[in-house]
């Protein structure tokens, strides 16, 4: 993670914590559960299931395991991450309450907003993730339900459409990072 310097830590002191060394572990391990959930998601989708039906169910069961590992790294992250920036935690779920003062940077408040978008996305990703994945885990349990095709549709296209509109701004607010004040 050093070639970004993925940090607002002003001090030398800061940086050498526990807690900010903690922070980084973590972030690198949440950036490739990520990237590896993205790169399988993508392959899923672009790639054509007839070209080799045993490697494609192979890439969604990596897609799927990988991507509760990222969504068990994000929980992690998250309070961490609240914990550094000193704001309660509710306000990334209503970000309507994060205040611009006018003290504050103008950079670390549009990061602040910019971090609450990117915690909308992840919910709503994660959470039409799991709803696509349920039947086929009811099926595991010998059980059988079924959203009914067009619920299955609509899981779909907001999943992925969720996840292309997470790409960009997640770039944009760790590259941000980098960014002098």
């Amino acid at each position: 993670m050093g070639i970004f310097k993925l940090t607002i830590a002003e001090d030398e002191i800061e940086k050498k914590s526990q807690d900010y060394q903690n922070l980084q572990a973590i972030l690198g391990a949440m950036l490739i559960a990520v990237t590896l959930t993205l790169a399988s998601g993508f392959w899923y989708l672009l790639v054509p299931h007839d070209i080799n039906w045993n490697a494609s169910q192979s890439i969604m069961v990596l897609h799927l395991v990988v991507g509760l590992c990222a969504l068990l790294l994000l929980i992690a992250f998250f309070f961490l991450h609240q914990k550094d920036k000193k704001l309660v935690w509710w306000q990334f779920l209503l970000p309507w309450t994060i205040k611009h003062k006018d003290s504050d940077n103008q950079q670390h408040w549009h990061q602040r907003l910019l971090g609450a978008l990117l915690t909308w996305l992840f919910i709503a990703i994660f959470a039409t993730g799991i709803a696509i994945a349920l039947p086929a885990l009811f099926f595991q349990l010998d059980m059988v339900w079924l959203h009914g095709y067009y619920r299955q549709q609509w899981l779909n296209f907001a999943h992925q459409w969720f996840s292309v509109a997470l790409v960009p701004i997640f770039f944009i607010h760790m590259l941000w990072q980098v960014r002098k004040h």
